[in-house]
């Protein structure tokens, strides 16, 4: 089971396949790209209306499909973890949020009022999140994990951050193998199925044996780094520039936006 999900996060996490492919936001510049979906972000945290985050659901899949992503694979990964946790850590506020009682319920001597101000936020909130995530698998899906931490350097962040952003990105995957093939070895000397402590004992021992190597390993790396004169600057080997259109995705982005925006504050629109 755990190699299963080692592997299944390797495959959720690596997505150096897709910005590869000839789509539409494969074509625009990562610094545009980082721009435009740190604008929809911030528009998507500040809607109090589901309308306007349906509009958005719509761009986010459009932009999914024009940029030739599988679509039942993007859904599973903008859905799976951090949306799925913001659901669940939602489900009280139905029943803490005041207003109008749509079902009583008494547990324990405790009476519960389910409110339909309760629900609407509940939902919001955890639409808010999946939009969030989606815009941000876009953004990872669509761009090169080093031209991403360009972009960042010319938001001018901090270089110790991207470094360590990219040394993380780079060994991830070889600590991934490492754990895969530790447990594989495992198995492979087990003769009988192996009672719950001894398997929580055994992947203790796993995780403390690839700290230690991880320790090792990122020393050796530094020093080999020093050797072929790492200054702890971040170069890029191709240069990223802004093209006409650039200019016009950046244009019709903050046009969306600023719909949606109006949606959010018109009366017209009820929820």
């Amino acid at each position: 089971m755990i190699k299963e999900l080692l592997k299944a996060f390797e495959d959720m996490v690596y997505s150096e396949r897709y910005p590869s492919l000839d789509g539409s936001l494969q074509r625009i510049d990562p610094t545009v790209k980082l721009f435009m979906t740190t604008i929809f972000i911030i528009t998507i945290v500040s809607m109090m209306k589901i309308t306007p985050l349906i509009l958005l659901m719509g761009v986010v899949l459009l932009l999914a499909i024009s940029s030739k992503l599988p679509l039942k694979s993007f859904l599973f990964r903008v859905t799976f973890f951090i949306p799925l946790f913001a659901g669940i850590i939602t489900l009280p506020l139905p029943f803490i949020t005041p207003g109008r009682a749509l079902a009583s319920f008494t547990i324990a001597g405790l009476s519960l009022n389910l409110t339909y101000e309760g629900i609407y936020r509940m939902i919001l909130f955890t639409f808010r999140v999946w939009l969030s995530v989606a815009f941000l698998t876009l953004l990872i899906s669509t761009t090169k994990f080093n031209d991403i931490l360009h972009a960042l350097s010319r938001f001018k962040l901090p270089q110790i951050f991207i470094m360590m952003a990219s040394i993380t990105y780079r060994f991830i995957f070889n600590f991934i193998n490492e754990g895969y093939r530790m447990i594989l070895a495992r198995e492979s000397r087990i003769t009988r199925k192996q009672r719950r402590m001894e398997v929580m004992k055994t992947l203790g021992n796993i995780i403390g044996t690839l700290f230690i190597r991880a320790y090792e390993r990122g020393e050796r790396v530094y020093f080999a780094m020093l050797a072929r004169g790492y200054s702890g600057e971040l170069r890029s080997v191709n240069g990223l520039k802004v093209h006409v259109r650039d200019w016009a995705f950046a244009i019709i982005t903050i046009s969306i936006c600023s719909v949606v925006i109006m949606l959010n504050y018109i009366d017209l629109v009820i929820w």
